[in-house]
């Protein structure tokens, strides 16, 4: 007996339901290098629109299930939000057209970074609590 598959849905091309999109985010890049390059100032500056992408960015992708279950995620969050706005200016879109997936990628390790920061605080804190307990 044969097993019949179902038809695969076709890809959408809408972006209704998408919190940010690529050309958004490409868009507001290009904004804030040129309104930096007016003003002279480098590193550049992002704008309010772009740094409101990338934190949304850091809030939607910190819902994962990786990161969801933590008692600190919005600490978690501002982390990510302060290193992407420090940096957000590293992405280059001669190299790329997908600014969502390097942005995403780099939420994702200041996350990591985060709880790596966090582990070590822990863990001095437990040889601090050890070593008053033995004394």
């Amino acid at each position: 007996m044969a097993t019949i598959k179902p038809a695969k849905k076709p890809k959408s091309t809408s972006t209704k339901g998408h919190y940010i999109t690529n050309a958004e985010l490409i868009a507001a890049i290009a904004e804030a290098k040129e309104l930096s390059a007016k003003r002279g100032i480098h590193p550049p500056v992002a704008t309010d629109k772009l740094a409101k992408g990338l934190w949304m960015i850091a809030e939607r992708y910190s819902f994962s299930p990786s990161f969801a279950g933590y008692s600190f995620r919005e600490d978690m969050v501002a982390f990510a939000v302060v290193n992407l706005v420090a940096n957000w200016y590293k992405f280059d879109p001669a190299k790329s057209d997908n600014p969502f997936a390097f942005y995403t990628t780099a939420a994702y390790r200041s996350f990591l970074q985060f709880l790596h920061e966090e582990k070590k605080q822990r863990m001095d804190d437990t040889q601090r609590q050890i070593k008053a307990f033995c004394e």
